[in-house]
């Protein structure tokens, strides 16, 4: 396997992007990320209103 510091020293050192965004693949693991930050993020948010209001979830008896 080549080594590739270098090539990878010159994307790194001469883009202007935030770190996290530099690398050629950082589309691949950040918009994934993203989705799920969010998803965790909001879907605890959307039960707030029923606690508020004291909506309790429905038990299915099985």
């Amino acid at each position: 396997m080549a080594n590739k510091v270098i090539q990878l020293q010159k994307i790194f050192q001469n883009s202007t992007k935030p770190l996290w965004w530099r690398h050629p693949r950082s589309a691949f693991y950040l918009y994934p990320f993203y989705g799920l930050l969010t998803v965790a993020v909001v879907a605890p948010l959307l039960y707030i209103p029923n606690a508020v209001l004291g909506i309790k979830a429905k038990k299915n008896l099985a």
